[in-house]
C-alpha cells in the first residue's frame, strides 16, 4: 500500500506553512499501525495514575490516534481509518476517551471526526514574538520564591475553571501536585510574572523557555519557540486589562530573550479563551478532537 503521508503533508503545508512534522509518521514504542486505502495511522493508549500531575490534564485512559489522510477524498479516507480504530477492543475500564490531533487549517477531512461523535476540545495556538513590552496600568513583576502559595492558588483555580469543559479534571491530589510543581519547577526554571492591582495579586502568567519547550516546539518550523503554559486572572479583576498586561510583558520579555514564536493550549469551549487569545494575535495550529467513551 502506498504511504499517504506525502500527499497528506502536501495538502496540510499548503494550508499552513508554519506547521511542521506532518511529512513523517514514525512508529513509537507501544503504537499499533493501522492502514486503509489513502490513510495511515498509529494507535496508542495512555494510562495515567490519578495522583500524578498529568492526570489533571485529561481522563485517566486516553486512546490516541496519529493519522495521515490523502487521496481524492481525504474525508472518506480518514473516516475509514477512524472506523478501523474505533473497532479495536478497549476493555471495560471506566473513564476512557479517544483523542485525535489534527491540523487546524486542514478542514477538508474533519467532517469524518464530527459525524463519529468527536468534538474539538483544545487548540494549540501560535503567534510570532517581537521585542518590546506593554505593561499597561498595572504592576507586573517577576514572580519571587515566596510567591509559591499565590501562584499555586491561581494555578489551581485555573484547572478548576477549565475542568468545566470535560477534559481537564480536578483530582484529589491536584492541589498538592500543583504546589509541588510551582515550587520545584515553575518558579526556579520557568519565566513567571505576577500582576498586582492595588497591591493585591490579580493574575499570573507562566512561560516555559525554549530550553524546556522541546516537547511542543517540534510542531512549528520556526525557532526558538517558547510555551505559554498558564495565564490566569482572578475573577474580581477580569475585564480591567490585567490579562492583556500580563501577556504583553510575557511576549515582550520573550522577544527580548530571542524567542521567535510562542505556543499555547486553550480550551475551545471556554467562552473567555478563544476571543482573548485571538485578540492577543494567536491563531490555531492544531486542534484536539475528543470523544468520551464511558
Amino acid at each position: 500500500m502506498d504511504d499517504p503521508t506525502k500527499g497528506h503533508a502536501t495538502r496540510v503545508y499548503a494550508a499552513d506553512p508554519l506547521l511542521a512534522g506532518q511529512d513523517e509518521l514514525i512508529v513509537k514504542r507501544g503504537e499499533e499501525l493501522l492502514e486503509v486505502p489513502d490513510a495511515i495511522g498509529l494507535a496508542a493508549v495512555d494510562r495515567l495514575h490519578p495522583d500524578t500531575l498529568p492526570a489533571c490534564w485529561s481522563p485517566l485512559v486516553v486512546h490516541r490516534l496519529r493519522a495521515r489522510a490523502a487521496g481524492p477524498d481525504p474525508e472518506a479516507a480518514l473516516g475509514a481509518l477512524l472506523d478501523r480504530w474505533l473497532a479495536l477492543p478497549r476493555g471495560g475500564e471506566p473513564g476512557q476517551a479517544l483523542s485525535v490531533l489534527w491540523p487546524s487549517r486542514d478542514t477538508t477531512p474533519v467532517r469524518a471526526l464530527a459525524v463519529r461523535g468527536f468534538a474539538p476540545i483544545t487548540s494549540l495556538a501560535v503567534r510570532g514574538v517581537r521585542p518590546g513590552t506593554g505593561v499597561g496600568e498595572f504592576a507586573v513583576r517577576p514572580a519571587r520564591a515566596d510567591d509559591v502559595e499565590v501562584v499555586a492558588g491561581m494555578y489551581e483555580r485555573l484547572v478548576a475553571y477549565d475542568a468545566q469543559w470535560g477534559w481537564v479534571t480536578m483530582r484529589a491530589s491536584t492541589r498538592e501536585r500543583l504546589r509541588e510543581s510551582v515550587e520545584a519547577e515553575v518558579l526556579p526554571l520557568n519565566w513567571c510574572w505576577v500582576a498586582e492591582v492595588d497591591g493585591r495579586a490579580a493574575g499570573c502568567v507562566i512561560v516555559e523557555p525554549p530550553g524546556r519547550s522541546g516537547w511542543i516546539s517540534h510542531a512549528v518550523n520556526e525557532a526558538p519557540a517558547a510555551y505559554l503554559g498558564v495565564m490566569y486572572v482572578e475573577s474580581w479583576a477580569r475585564g480591567r486589562g490585567v490579562g492583556a498586561a500580563l501577556t504583553g510583558v510575557a511576549h515582550g520579555e520573550a522577544g527580548a530573550r530571542g524567542v521567535s514564536v510562542m505556543l499555547l493550549h486553550h480550551a475551545l469551549p471556554n467562552p473567555l479563551s478563544t476571543p482573548f487569545w485571538a485578540r492577543r494575535g494567536y491563531r490555531p495550529l492544531m486542534t484536539q478532537w475528543v470523544r468520551h467513551l464511558q
